[in-house]
């Protein structure tokens, strides 16, 4: 198995892509501590079966690709975490088998979601918990269409899974940019969120929340407390970091791009000059075809008023009669 390659496959593609996995599975890790998880990964899993194992008594890492699960046996095992192919939406568990199920980045990829909710309540306990997303559509129409994937409204999404459990706690989830001042001896324990949005003219604050990617909600028959915001900070400046490098790479893009014109536009002009040289050569040859040909037509029209073509041509008329009368006599004739 190209393990390499596999692992790539587990990466996300950018740093708020990254970002955006981390903080669903640790919102999810509240609901976890001593208890038995299912992890749902569309394509991929592991890595948030490995965050939710830190806490959780045992986690089943569940996926519809063979590849992924082999490769995340080896790259994220635990003493507390199994994985295993499934064909999804189907869940391989008995009713009344986890107390948590946890379903990110799935319903969006099922022709069908309501399938994976009314498994997801099969396989939990009757105090189960259900922690999933869906893409937002308000958001992520455009994308989503052009990528065939299927995004959910907020009132969509509770719709769905309000049929299923009787209680129903939906929140949204988004990239936010700004300013954090925080304790300088002391360790981060909590935070208030304040948003703002900034213009030139006329500045103002308010409490609206950021542009979302995604809607999570947490699902059960049992009532569910309502959690504050989860704000999950960019303590290491990946994000920043990332798109410094990716303006590097544009930036270097456009001289490999600026180069490889010039190189093209230099080889047509060096194809050019060498297409005039072989039409100059070409027309050159004519003309002095030209040439030799004119020269021979005059010897010939010389030849023929010379004295000596005039003197010798009666003999030619006589030879050639004769030559004529030779092969017009019979054989038999000439031997006689």
């Amino acid at each position: 198995m190209d393990l390499t390659g596999h692992l790539e496959q587990l990466i996300p593609a950018t740093s708020e892509a990254a970002y955006e996995r981390l903080a669903c599975y640790r919102f999810a890790q509240r609901y976890v501590e001593g208890k038995d998880v299912a992890d749902i990964g569309w394509g991929e899993v592991g890595y948030g079966s490995h965050l939710l194992a830190e806490t959780a008594q045992s986690v089943a890492g569940l996926t519809n690709s063979s590849e992924a699960v082999d490769l995340v046996s080896t790259v994220y095992s635990a003493p507390n975490t199994s994985y295993r192919e499934t064909d999804l939406p189907e869940l391989p568990y008995p009713e009344d088998h986890f107390d948590v199920v946890v379903a990110f980045g799935v319903v969006e990829n099922l022709e069908h979601p309501e399938d994976l909710v009314r498994e997801a309540k099969r396989v939990s306990k009757p105090a189960g918990v259900l922690v999933i997303s869906a893409r937002d559509k308000q958001n992520h129409a455009k994308d989503d269409r052009a990528a065939g994937g299927r995004e959910m409204y907020v009132l969509e999404f509770q719709e769905l899974l309000e049929r299923h459990f009787k209680h129903v706690r939906v929140y949204r989830q988004g990239a936010v940019a700004g300013s954090f001042v925080f304790p300088a001896s002391e360790e981060i324990s909590s935070t208030a969120v304040e948003s703002a949005r900034l213009g030139l003219t006329n500045p103002y604050f308010s409490a609206a929340p950021p542009m979302t990617g995604s809607v999570m909600a947490v699902c059960s028959d049992v009532e569910v407390s309502e959690e504050q915001p989860h704000l999950l900070l960019d303590r290491d400046r990946r994000v920043f970091d990332e798109c410094e490098d990716r303006a590097e790479d544009v930036e270097l893009l456009r001289e490999e791009i600026r180069r490889m014109q010039e190189t093209e536009v230099q080889a047509f002009q060096d194809s050019l000059k060498l297409h005039r040289t072989e039409i100059a050569y070409l027309r050159a040859q004519v003309r002095r075809a030209r040439a030799q040909e004119r020269a021979m037509r005059i010897q010939v029209h010389e030849m023929e008023n010379s004295t000596t073509w005039r003197v010798f041509n009666p003999y030619r008329r006589l030879r050639a009669r004769i030559e004529a009368l030779t092969r017009s006599t019979p054989q038999k004739v000439r031997k006689q």
